[in-house]
């Protein structure tokens, strides 16, 4: 439902280069984008492309392990999805934000360590 918005913008003087010109006065259409600021309801909440089987009540070697085979051992990807599931979950559900940041630092380390290779 994204209508177009008709901005008129006022001409106005500019100094260019150590000199004065004039900036023409200008109608122009643009996408309405929502309020300012505000994010629709639709892209509230984290919604992953890729089903981890990553569940808190796991120990973390467990939790670890299932990202990264349902990344198919891209360990940079797999520590990625841990991220933005703390990001998410920072505010709403802090322990869970805190075991998906450890396995998410724990990651980014074994990606580094095996670039290093």
């Amino acid at each position: 439902m994204s209508r177009a918005l008709t901005v008129k913008r006022k001409g106005y003087y500019a100094k260019r280069g150590g000199k004065r010109v004039r900036v023409p006065k200008t109608t122009f259409k643009i996408k309405d984008r929502g309020k300012p600021g505000r994010t629709p309801k639709s892209e509230h909440w984290f919604r992953p492309e890729i089903e981890t089987g990553w569940l808190k009540t796991d120990p973390q070697a467990v939790r670890i392990k299932n990202l990264v085979k349902s990344h198919k051992g891209d360990l940079l990807a797999a520590a990625r999805s841990a991220q933005a599931l703390a990001n998410v979950q920072k505010r709403i559900n802090p322990s869970v934000a805190r075991k998906a940041r450890s396995d998410a630092k724990a990651l980014f380390r074994a990606y580094k360590k095996s670039k290093k290779r």
